[in-house]
Formats: structure tokens, sequence, C-alpha cells
């Protein structure tokens, strides 16, 4: 079958080849029943336009950029796969990288992706304040960006997460309803949303009477979701049985320590949830599968990259520059399963 071209539409439909292209590009200057008659013919024959010319012509591209933390996370790597439905359709493409936390990382992929003028990025960033006046004086230049997940951060563009003190506090004020008074919260070193869901179990702990103490935040530094970081929850866990604080209850911040909790607590013959009930963020559809069943947090992540695709495609579309739109924040609801890991 031979390759159907603006040319080829326009010799089968008897019009010249400049017809055809304004009328795929929904020029005013084209009859709505010719468009109509046009995007009919295209659609049937599996019309693909040439973005390569295209881009020549207009000087932008098709890539859209998208930096995250981790590829192997769960969240993420969900994120990515409702991006790529999205963003195909559109006859865009996405270029992904990973920063594993580091804004080193974060920043050499920020300017390769400026070096291939790419249309706009969609990041969730390594740290609150990774890299700002880079991300700025893209933004403001030609490239929008939109944050996503971990939107404490000092870019002004749009933001989509979801209410992580409001999460964090319910899962919090559902342990202690059911008599867990001694609960730890894990959560990752130097992660953009950490503070907020810090905040929601200091709440439920405040609002339920229970003190507060600091030796029950157990931070973990990681840079990547698959180094061996077992050891070091044991030792955190050790330390807290040594000073006869071992909790009965753990609320996990990030998806990969959700996971890795289970077996940390398996290995250490701890029982859950007769000894320590556990509730955390994760997206793994395997949460049912796990020994016990996780209770976890789950982010609307097809939601949340459906809105990202949308607010970046309506930026990057927009004549002015990205300084002077209105940005919006987006929080939008979590779901929480309740699975046997926190059943008392």
């Amino acid at each position: 079958m031979s390759e159907v071209t603006i040319k080829s539409i326009a010799k089968a439909l008897d019009l010249s080849p400049a017809t055809i292209s304004r009328a795929l590009n929904d020029s005013h200057e084209i009859k709505r029943a010719t468009k109509d008659r046009v995007l009919a013919y295209a659609k049937k024959h599996n019309y693909r336009p040439n973005t390569f010319a295209k881009n020549l012509k207009t000087g932008k591209t098709n890539l859209i950029g998208v930096v995250i933390p981790f590829l192997s996370s769960p969240f993420f790597l969900e994120f990515i796969d409702e991006l790529y439905r999205v963003a195909l359709p559109s006859n865009y493409t996405l270029v992904p990288f990973q920063t594993q936390n580091q804004e080193a990382m974060e920043k050499e992929a920020l300017l390769f992706l400026r070096q291939q003028n790419v249309a706009g990025i969609i990041i969730s960033p390594a740290h609150e304040n990774s890299n700002v006046a880079l991300l700025e004086d893209m933004h403001l230049n030609g490239c929008p960006i939109i944050l996503f997940d971990r939107i404490q951060h000092g870019l002004q563009t749009h933001k989509i997460g979801i209410h992580n003190s409001m999460e964090t506090y319910q899962a919090t004020e559902t342990l202690l309803k059911k008599g867990r008074k001694r609960i730890a919260f894990l959560c990752g070193k130097d992660i953009g949303n950490t503070k907020d869901r810090i905040r929601g179990y200091k709440n439920a702990l405040l609002n339920h009477g229970v003190a507060f103490l600091e030796e029950y935040i157990i931070y973990v530094d990681y840079q990547d979701p698959n180094q061996a970081i077992d050891e070091e929850l044991k030792t955190r866990l050790g330390e807290l049985k040594d000073k006869n604080l071992l909790p009965d209850a753990i609320v996990s911040g990030t998806d990969t320590l959700s996971i890795k909790i289970l077996g940390v607590l398996g290995s250490l013959a701890i029982r859950i949830p007769e000894d320590i009930a556990v509730i955390g963020f994760t997206n793994t559809n395997l949460a049912d599968y796990l020994a016990p069943a996780l209770s976890t947090i789950q982010q609307p992540t097809q939601e949340m990259a459906k809105l990202a695709f949308e607010l970046l495609v309506e930026l990057m579309d927009k004549k002015s520059d990205s300084g002077a739109a209105d940005y919006k924040s987006f929080l939008l609801a979590a779901t929480t399963v309740y699975r046997k890991s926190s059943l008392i």
C-alpha cells in the first residue's frame, strides 16, 4: 500500500495540495464542507502527517519531555504508560528521563531536552527547590512545563497532585481508631511531598491526643528503588526495639518503602497486622498478592496523566509566553483500599 500524502489526497479529491493542507490544519479559509470531506478521506486512508516537515516549517517539535525520579516505581510507571496512551493519538512523542532523586541528573536531562527543542516538559522534581532557575528560564522561553506529584516546588506553573496531608491524616486516624497508639511514619528523605504527608500524620496524632515522638519519623535516604535499603530499615527498627519503642503500626509515605517494609518485618518475625499494622502509598496492582495483602493509598494516576497532557498542550498552543498564564494547582482525590495488612 502506497503512503497517503497531501498530494495523493489532493489528487483523489480533485483539490489543490494547498487546500488539503489548510483543511488538515483547520484553517478558517476553508469551508466546513470541504474540511469534513478532507478529514473523512484522511481518516479512512490512515493519513499520518509528516511531523518532521511540519517541525521544520514551524520551528516546533512534537517531542514532550517527561522527567521523573524513578522509571521502576509503580506510580511513575503507570503515569508514563497512561501518558503514552493520550499523547500518541495526538502525534506527540515522549522522551522520558529518570533522575534517581538527584538534582545533577535532573539538570542534565533538562539541558538535553532543551537542546532537542522539545515542545514542553512534564516533570516530578527531584527535590523541592531543584533546578528552579533553569526550569523558570525554559518555562518562560518557549518550553512550557507542568509539575505533577511533587508539587511543592518554586516554579510557577500548573501543578497536579493529591491532598497529601489529608490522605496520611485519614490513614493515621484509621489506625488510631483501631487502638494503635505507637504509629511510625516511614518516608524518603528530601522527597518533595514528604513534608505534607508528615503534617497529616502529625495532625492526626494531635487531634486524637497522642504524643508525637521524633523517633517515629523514619527517614530512609535512597537514590534508586532497586537498591538494597532493607538493611537500613532493619537497623532503624532494631534501634527502636532496643529503646523499647517498637511501633504497633506504620504509615508509609512512598510506594517503594511501602512494599519493602512488608518483607523487612517478615524477616524480623514481626507479624502483620497482629504486631504491626501497615498502610502505605503504592499504585502496584500486585498489592492483593503481597504477603499479607497491603492496604494502600492509590493516587489517581491515569487522571493525573490525562490532565497533565491537556494542560501542557494548552500552554504549548498559546501564542503568548507561558509567564502570562493563569496557573492553578489541581488536587485530585486518592483512593484508600484497606486490606489484610491493616485489619485488626
